[in-house]
């Protein structure tokens, strides 16, 4: 077996964050599914990368909760997923407060979306009639919700 040179690794990492971003953790295991295991080689070139500004934690966590709230996804899923890729939880509280998207409006238009014929009136589609729903169809919508990631506070106010 030959040995891994540090420019292989700055390399196959240039081409995985040339595709998408990619958290450090993301990274390292990808490294160590290619190359074998040489954690010390892998965090000393990744750590090169993040201090040229070329991988950031940040970054994805922005760019990750653009694309999920586009998809219609909650803050509770979205931090979920951001765990799993061990992104810092004051990132990922950071990169939420600062996306600038209204997670109950947000849930509005994902509830309108899939539930139009149910929850608006015909005649005014801005105006959400729960009232008139009953419990097995409030519950449905509820647990449809929590799936995308919303949290109470977010599903209670459709009602």
């Amino acid at each position: 077996m030959t040995d891994i040179k540090p420019s292989d690794v700055r390399g196959a990492t240039m081409g995985l964050l040339a595709r998408r971003e990619h958290s450090r953790y993301e990274i390292l295991v990808k490294l160590t599914r290619r190359f074998g295991d040489n954690p010390k080689l892998f965090e000393q070139e990744v750590g090169k990368l993040t201090d040229e500004g070329l991988q950031s934690d940040r970054r994805l966590a922005e760019a990750f909760i653009r694309a999920r709230t586009n998809r219609g996804r909650g803050p509770v899923k979205i931090k979920m997923e951001l765990r799993a890729k061990q992104v810092d939880d004051e990132i990922i509280s950071i990169a939420l407060e600062e996306c600038g998207v209204d997670f109950t409006v947000l849930a509005q238009s994902v509830a309108v979306r899939k539930f139009g014929g149910e929850l608006c009136e015909v005649a005014d589609m801005e105006t959400l009639d729960m009232e008139t729903l009953d419990i097995k169809t409030k519950a449905r919508i509820s647990r449809f919700m929590q799936q995308r990631g919303f949290s109470y506070d977010h599903i209670s106010s459709l009602y």
